[in-house]
């Protein structure tokens, strides 16, 4: 009797788990797109379940991109340090991450560099 038990329960847990693996699947982001562009910041947006750095770029031509980035979540930003007022707008910042696949200007932020170079975040 305790068998099968023990199967429903792993059952049980193996389907709780995949809404989760498909929430943090990187499907969206393609590895082989890596993206560093130094803009200036235009938001910190606290959220949840990840929280965003928004950050204009400007082109060559003169225009100008508005990124945005994923970061963790914000008690996982908290955990390594992290305060809302860290980034304020207008402060210059370097950005490392993943790009999305369908939108050019999303990604994933692997690390974040302040104007000196010091870094503010790495995953």
């Amino acid at each position: 009797m305790k068998e099968p038990i023990l199967i429903l329960l792993i059952k049980a847990v193996i389907l709780m788990a995949v809404p989760a693996w498909a929430h943090h699947s990187p499907a969206a982001f393609d590895p082989n797109i890596e993206v560093s562009i130094t803009g200036s910041v235009t938001e910190l947006a606290w959220t949840s379940p990840h929280a965003r750095l928004y950050v204009d770029v400007v082109q060559e031509d003169g225009s100008v991109v508005n990124w945005n980035f994923e970061l963790p979540s914000p008690v996982g930003l908290m955990r390594k340090g992290w305060r809302r007022k860290d980034l304020a707008p207008g402060d210059t910042v370097s950005v490392i991450g993943i790009r999305a696949k369908a939108h050019p200007s999303i990604a994933i932020a692997d690390a974040i560099l302040d104007a000196e170079g010091n870094p503010v975040f790495s995953n």
